[in-house]
């Protein structure tokens, strides 16, 4: 299973690029606050594009936020399998956060179907 650690970001930091035919699905997420500047909203964000449909001939590239964590200072949060079953990303997987702060980590591993 891949995983990779991103740092909270108001950019999204890209976990997963999209793959064609297939989809990203999180396994596990761990969010470390203990040392962080505040507490931080971080969101799972899926950008796709959609394919060409009878009724749109231009489709334009999308983001979706697929799950929202309030992390409290100080604290940590993980997330298993089991509390993220039902999500997945369409495009590419990536992560976002309220505000820029290096001492906040994210944990994101997670499969490709």
């Amino acid at each position: 299973m891949p995983a990779l650690i991103v740092t909270a970001s108001t950019t999204a930091q890209v976990v997963a690029a999209e793959v064609r035919n297939g989809v990203h699905v999180p396994t596990s997420i761990t969010i470390e606050n203990a040392a962080g500047g505040a507490a931080r909203t971080i969101r799972v964000r899926d950008s796709f594009t959609p394919d060409v449909t009878n009724g749109v001939s231009a489709p334009v590239a999308t983001t979706v936020d697929r799950l929202r964590i309030a992390v409290l200072l100080g604290d940590n949060v993980t997330l298993s399998e089991e509390d993220l079953k039902g999500i997945k990303c369409l495009g590419s997987l990536s992560i976002i956060a309220d505000a820029i702060d290096a001492n906040c980590h994210i944990s994101v591993g997670y499969k490709t179907e």
